[in-house]
């Protein structure tokens, strides 16, 4: 899919029908690596990918999600909060061009088990992804759905 219409087509999904094989989230992961980082720290970011059902019971908010992909960061400042959200925007984007359906999940973020994030590294963005009889088709998006000043 072009990159226009993916834009256009992109939505939360939060019904899952099945999880996602390997190749696909090998897929979504190196899309996520592919991210700009401030400055280029990219050792300063981590993604956990969580499937165990056991700990997902326990996660809050995540629509029975059978994947959940943590992206922690080790300090938190705006420079990394806008990172997180351009490696976020990444595994969404990849998700859905696979016909995974993807969800950006900050209610989340208190459940995570923080034993299971590597040491020195603390939450900052959930996404929720799994299977999903969804379909993903590009919609009209009003020009001025964000209203925009044009300098000049």
């Amino acid at each position: 899919m072009e990159t226009l219409k993916m834009l256009q087509a992109r939505k939360a999904i939060r019904h899952y029908t099945g999880q996602v094989t390997d190749q696909q989230l090998q897929k979504i992961l190196q899309a996520g690596s592919a991210a700009p980082v401030g400055l280029g720290e990219y050792d300063n970011y981590r993604l956990t990918v969580i499937q165990d059902p056991a700990i997902l019971a326990k996660m809050h908010g995540i629509y029975e999600a059978p994947t959940v992909i943590v992206i922690s960061v080790r300090e938190s400042g705006p420079m990394e909060y806008v990172s997180t959200g351009a490696i976020a925007q990444n595994l969404e984007l990849a998700a859905e061009a696979q016909g995974v359906g993807a969800n950006f999940n900050m209610a989340s973020l208190r459940s995570v088990p923080r034993d299971r994030l590597p040491a020195g590294f603390h939450p900052a963005f959930v996404m929720t992804m799994g299977q999903t009889s969804e379909t993903f088709r590009p919609r009209s998006i009003p020009a001025n759905r964000i209203a925009t000043n044009l300098v000049k």
